[in-house]
């Protein structure tokens, strides 16, 4: 059975916005999710590895919720838990707007274009691509206009930019592409010290200790990175107990 090209042509906005949406992680990263101000969770990705690195999707559907990245090691001394809370929350007051901008893009280019395509309806097709591209716009003049306060060099801020105005269907995700920019790092022991919402904390203790354990059973036992991961698993049961 042969699909219309405007079926296909839905399908393929549709899947170039999801498949944006997602993050590949590396041992050592993790992803911070949010709601409003707030931390609302914690992932390492999927435990299914795709060339060293672990897919983590958030969900398609709230593209006005930014994705925080930090970098967790012990060979790195990062900024004390409190800060990074002081300064997670003022990012996401700063890419509040984009995030809105990009909520309307991702519902004209992901949404409206596609139920125009598949409907016949050519001209709404048309308008819906147009309006997203110009919100797109919108939202990438905030981006470098905001770069200093987003923690983004020029070339970061215009690199986002671009690929949201060349990629219609990455507009969607112009937060989450400009938040994924900047890397909070500390140690990982530290991690469970964030302040997430409710009972996340107990949550967010267990994924840090199951992926150091994991990150423990890659490494040679007699390296460096052995004995710094096995290292970094004590001071976390340390701090729990």
């Amino acid at each position: 059975m042969n699909l219309p090209p405007e079926w296909l042509l839905a399908a393929a906005l549709v899947a170039i916005y999801v498949f944006d949406s997602v993050h590949f992680l590396q041992i050592g990263e993790a992803v911070v999710s949010t709601r409003g101000a707030s931390l609302t969770g914690l992932s390492f990705g999927s435990p299914f590895e795709l060339g060293g690195r672990r897919p983590y999707l958030p969900n398609p559907l709230t593209p006005w919720r930014p994705d925080l990245r930090i970098d967790w090691n012990v060979s790195i001394q990062g900024a004390r838990p409190e800060q990074i809370n002081c300064e997670m929350r003022r990012h996401l007051e700063v890419v509040r707007p984009i995030a809105q901008i990009a909520t309307m893009c991702a519902a004209f280019v992901a949404v409206a274009a596609p139920l125009a395509l598949v409907s016949g309806y050519e001209v709404t097709f048309t308008v819906s691509i147009l309006i997203g591209l110009l919100c797109a716009v919108t939202g990438c003049i905030l981006v470098i206009r905001r770069r200093a306060s987003l923690g983004l060099t020029l070339w970061q801020a215009i690199s986002v930019s671009l690929v949201a105005v060349i990629c219609p269907p990455c507009s969607g995700n112009l937060a989450r592409a400009t938040a994924s920019q900047r890397h909070w790092a500390l140690q990982a022991s530290d991690i469970q010290n964030l302040d997430f919402a409710g009972p996340k904390k107990v949550i967010s203790h267990a994924k840090v200790r199951e992926m150091l354990t994991r990150a423990l059973r890659l490494c040679a036992e007699d390296s460096a990175e052995y004995k710094s991961v096995a290292t970094q698993l004590r001071q976390l049961e340390v701090k729990q107990d």
